[in-house]
């Protein structure tokens, strides 16, 4: 398998992802001749799909049932809407021969057989699942029953980590990647918590924002059903009540801290979901300290964009300290991963990932740290929602003694998760290695530990009041 750049996977749209981390690993698709059973790239482990539930207004449906009336007078934003862009049209399906569902299902199967990085399939009978899923998909009518049977199949397995991706999920995760995806919606990133759905960020000028809804803002109701009522809002969830058309009111319950609830309706525009994958830099203590965050391993050019914001806190003056965000970090690729620790650190060895069938080191670039950033302390910020590649990157920076690790435990899943790629465009996310630290320590399953451990709901503070942030704050400055 040859190693590729990141704009020659896509040409070949083999790609490599992983369920936190993605690899940049991947092989031509073969196009004018028959597909051997598959095309593989390494994907680092990506949190399982998380289905891009998108990571705007993402919010799982909340366990309580508790409703909160809202009386509150609604008021109008403060600025007309744009005009609104169409959204892009969602591509539709192609049938399949019965002949391609066996070609497809049988290449699928044996890609799995191959390559899964347990030998003994988690406890699962590969060869009876062969046996169970060969009539059910000759039954198959429909391309979103067979897709529906293989997306099955491969849950079968049981990682969290390894997933099955149709032609159209492909193209959605391609378009995020290169931060073309969109939705109809108000521009906020929204997390459950007891009290209703907390407002973690809002797109800069974006519909939310213009509407004077803050981060740390609760939503209590939409279009006056209480937001912790699960029931009234069906699978889609409240989330699926917030996004609609472009050019459509919802009306949203808003309680800003130390303030009465009101009443506010927001126009639905469309959103770019790059909004929310954006880097972002900040002075903290002061202005001596800065604060970026990377929401992403996930993007183009992202180490470029991580470049960009630490240069921007280094023109403004020197820094005593750097802390690096990535507690909201789902992952990405594995290369970008590395690219971005060569900014700190210059070469050397993070570890390892391994597989049944190979073994790599995974070694750091030389010759790229930011100037002016030498002798600078630095903590990277990691949580439970820190993710495979961003798993990687806090180990990478705490093992070559560059960072200090500063808040909560990694999530634990950093099996790399490689891309292997059918000819009907679906593809499924396979975990193939893992990593290891580089005295062969697997952190998979435990996480990264910090060094200084803050049990906090960090998203209720402002970055000044932050108890991990403070905590952070301390360990650069610790002797």
């Amino acid at each position: 398998m040859n190693r590729l750049t990141r704009a020659a996977a896509l040409a070949l749209a083999a790609l490599a992802l992983v369920a936190c981390g993605l690899s940049s690993r991947a092989v031509a698709v073969h196009t004018a001749m028959p597909v051997p059973s598959a095309t593989a790239a390494a994907v680092p482990t990506m949190p399982p799909v998380p289905t891009v539930a998108a990571p705007t207004e993402l919010a799982q449906a909340p366990t309580s049932t508790a409703a909160r009336p809202s009386t509150a007078r609604p008021t109008r934003p403060p600025t007309p809407a744009p005009t609104i862009a169409p959204l892009d049209p969602t591509p539709t399906l192609a049938p399949l021969a019965a002949d391609e569902r066996e070609r497809i299902f049988q290449d699928i199967w044996q890609t799995v057989r191959d390559n899964y990085l347990y030998e003994d399939y988690r406890g699962v009978d590969w060869e009876a699942t062969r046996e169970e899923y060969a009539p059910l998909v000759a039954a198959a009518t429909t391309p979103d029953a067979f897709y529906g049977l293989m997306r099955q199949m491969i849950d079968l397995l049981g990682d969290d980590h390894s997933r099955f991706e149709s032609p159209q999920e492909v193209a959605e995760q391609q378009a995020e990647f290169a931060g073309k995806l969109r939705y109809g919606g108000i521009g906020a990133e929204i997390r459950d918590v007891e009290e209703g759905g907390m407002v973690s960020s809002v797109v800069p000028g974006g519909p939310a924002e213009r509407a004077g809804i803050r981060p740390r803002d609760l939503l209590t109701s939409i279009n006056g059903v209480a937001y912790l009522d699960s029931a009234a809002f069906g699978p889609s969830g409240p989330i699926g009540e917030v996004r609609g058309q472009p050019g459509t009111g919802v009306r949203l319950g808003i309680i800003s801290p130390g303030q009465a609830e009101r009443v506010v309706i927001v126009i639905r525009e469309v959103i770019d979901l790059d909004a929310f994958n954006r880097v972002t830099a900040q002075r903290l203590d002061g202005g001596t300290i800065g604060l970026v965050t990377i929401p992403s391993f996930y993007v183009e050019s992202v180490d470029a964009h991580v470049r960009e914001a630490v240069e921007g806190l280094l023109a403004a003056g020197p820094l005593e300290g750097l802390l690096i965000d990535v507690r909201s970090n789902s992952g990405g690729y594995v290369h970008l991963m590395a690219n971005t620790i060569a900014l700190f650190h210059d070469g050397g060895s993070i570890g390892s990932t391994s597989g049944r069938n190979e073994s790599d080191d995974q070694r750091i670039p030389a010759g790229r740290t930011i100037p002016g950033m030498g002798g600078v302390p630095i903590a990277v910020l990691t949580g439970p929602e820190t993710v495979s590649a961003a798993e990687m990157f806090a180990a990478g920076m705490q093992v070559l003694g560059r960072a200090k690790v500063a808040g909560l435990p990694s999530a634990g899943n950093t099996e790399n998760l490689y891309a292997y790629d059918f000819e009907d465009g679906s593809r499924i996310l396979l975990a193939v290695v893992a990593y290891r630290l580089p005295d062969g320590t697997l952190i998979e399953g435990r996480g990264v530990i910090p060094d200084r451990t803050v049990d906090a709901e960090w998203w209720r503070y402002p970055p000044d009041a932050d108890p991990q942030i403070i905590a952070a704050i301390q360990a650069i400055r610790a002797p």
